[in-house]
């Protein structure tokens, strides 16, 4: 059996080792996009942002916004069509993408996740997508 140290060695060598995988490959891929495109610099520094959730309400705004997000930027007219987010997918239990189970359990079963999308969507978009942490 392992002990402690063991245990903890090895999954901070796990991380690492995927942290400087995906390092790797986002190198590549802006390279590859600054050769073909002949443009210097980085292509993931400006538009994105990262920002640590501090509390479950704010994991619960983060998860509504992430669903939503092609509603509001005009890319669809309703987010629950859009398949290319997880709303979908959580709303049919599917568990290969994403946790659906842990999701449909934070947000205290599929009807209260159902309510609460329909009501901060709505309130939203009456206020007109008043700025939040994510933006």
């Amino acid at each position: 059996m392992k002990n402690f140290y063991e245990e903890t060695s090895n999954e901070l060598f796990f991380d690492k080792m995927i942290e400087r995988q995906m390092n790797s490959f986002l190198v590549s891929y802006a390279n590859y996009i600054n050769n073909k495109f002949n443009r210097k610099g980085g292509i993931f520094q400006k538009p994105f942002k990262r920002i640590q959730i501090e509390d479950e309400g704010h994991l619960q705004q983060a998860i509504i916004y992430t669903n939503a997000n092609a509603q509001k930027h005009n890319m669809v007219a309703d987010y629950k069509k859009y398949p290319f987010s997880s709303y979908l997918l959580i709303i049919k239990n599917d568990q290969y993408y994403v946790d659906s189970k842990s999701v449909i359990e934070f947000f205290k079963g599929l009807e209260k996740f159902l309510f609460i999308h329909e009501q901060q969507v709505a309130c939203f978009y009456t206020h007109n997508w008043p700025s939040s942490k994510l933006e």
